[in-house]
């Protein structure tokens, strides 16, 4: 039989019992929307997605042996970040945008890499609907936080982002109430708790890690953790350890794990730029003239200023330095570290890094340079950049001096203010977002 003698069977024919085993294997809210949107009858064989609970999850504070319905509690918080792209374009042109739902069920936007709230101003090109149907939406992955809520003495229970927690895991099902949490806190001690759990349980505490732990984060259903050395462990559903690499030998504050669009986890560290670099730093004396005394040679702490990358060598049980990763833009976030590859946007050729830097200060030409406190772990370099007004504009209400960026071929670092080109990734929206 020849193809134009082919009879073809249309979507709403298809076995009802085949369109809900295909709708049990999708995994996100945006899937199972496209999913249902094929045909009336799919509509009608399969459930909507459940969305994140609108009443958010109570959880004990760590340490608490209270019920989480009495005093103060842990609220958790979702955040999804997104892909989104015309649905017949060619071309790479694709926005990056994480997103927050608030208590009242409306979407906040985010800064992928530092989480602060995007504030729309008015010049700003945003639809006040997005329709996924229009567009092509990929979930790329999920961040969590606890937020600290005092019913006592909170109005309607507001939320408190108290960073309580450094960073949060969270695997199974949040929405049927199977699942598994696990919380890196501010002392860096590993806490995780079950669906039905009264309280936290302390799981660092079943092994001596060679530093303080400084990255937790779910790879393909497993629990993996660091510490700040290196060393790296993987967790299984009965809560044991297993060691899968040794120190690498450096002691290095910011490391993460991040899985690249590959599927493998590397380790990136942000190397500090102590002891070869400094800056200009002003410290108050306290008094009430605000007298000051300037340090020219303090050196700057915690700042960003080389990004080192390396993967698992399974033989060795070591990390080993990655020469070359691809093409990857790589966001590392305080909640969620992703990959996306480089060539679907458009201009942007090799490894680029985006990371939150807290340590970069601006101000104008005329203004004098702000006065903080270099010497102390809190302290901050300020740049001699001046963004141009037009800068100044593009980036209104992003906070975008708090995000680093780094060039990996080059080894160039310094605020996305800096590399205005490498902003259209995730700010300011594109223009085809209003337009269609």
């Amino acid at each position: 039989m020849d193809g134009s003698s082919r009879i073809g069977t249309g979507w709403s024919d298809l076995p009802q019992e085949l369109v809900e085993k295909i709708a049990s294997c999708l995994d996100t809210e945006t899937d199972v929307l496209r999913f249902r949107a094929i045909c009336s009858s799919w509509r009608s064989w399969t459930v909507p997605s459940k969305t994140f609970p609108c009443t958010p999850l109570k959880l004990p504070l760590f340490g608490s042996s209270h019920r989480r319905l009495e005093g103060p509690y842990f609220s958790l918080t979702e955040r999804t970040v997104y892909r989104v792209q015309l649905p017949e374009s060619t071309e790479p042109r694709f926005w990056v945008v994480k997103t927050e739902r608030s208590r009242d069920g409306k979407l906040r936007i985010l800064n992928p890499v530092s989480n602060h709230q995007v504030k729309i101003m008015p010049e700003t090109q945003l639809p006040k609907l997005l329709n996924t149907l229009d567009f092509r939406v990929s979930e790329v992955c999920k961040g969590y936080d606890l937020r600290y809520v005092d019913p006592a003495h909170s109005k309607r229970h507001d939320e408190y982002d108290y960073g309580y927690a450094k960073k949060v895991v969270v695997t199974g099902d949040v929405k049927n109430d199977e699942y598994v949490i696990m919380a890196l806190d501010i002392n860096y001690k590993l806490w995780y708790i079950k669906s039905g759990d009264e309280k936290w349980t302390v799981a660092s505490d079943k092994w001596k890690s060679f530093g303080p732990l400084v990255d937790v984060v779910n790879h393909k259903g497993h629990i993996y953790v660091t510490d700040r050395y290196g060393g790296t462990w993987v967790f299984d559903s009965m809560f044991e350890f297993t060691n899968i690499t040794d120190v690498v030998g450096c002691n290095v504050p910011n490391c993460q794990l991040v899985e690249l669009y590959n599927g493998e986890l590397f380790l990136v560290e942000e190397v500090p730029g102590y002891p070869n670099r400094v800056g200009i730093c002003y410290i108050y004396d306290g008094a009430d003239d605000g007298y000051q005394y300037r340090c020219n040679r303090s050196s700057v702490r915690k700042v960003g200023v080389e990004i080192r990358i390396s993967r698992i060598d399974k033989q060795s049980k070591k990390w080993v330095d990655a020469k070359t990763v691809g093409n990857h833009i790589i966001f590392l976030g305080d909640d969620c570290s992703f990959s996306v590859p480089a060539e679907e946007f458009e201009g942007c050729k090799g490894t680029r890094f985006f990371y939150p830097n807290f340590y970069f200060c601006f101000g104008t030409e005329e203004e004098k340079p702000q006065h903080y406190d270099c010497d102390s772990d809190d302290g901050y370099f300020v740049c001699n950049f001046v963004p141009s007004d037009e800068v100044k504009l593009k980036f209104r209400g992003l906070n975008g001096h708090n995000t680093g960026v780094c060039d990996f071929a080059t080894g160039k670092t310094g605020s996305l203010l800096m590399f205005p080109e490498y902003a259209h990734i995730f700010w300011p929206p594109p223009s085809w977002l209003s337009r269609s």
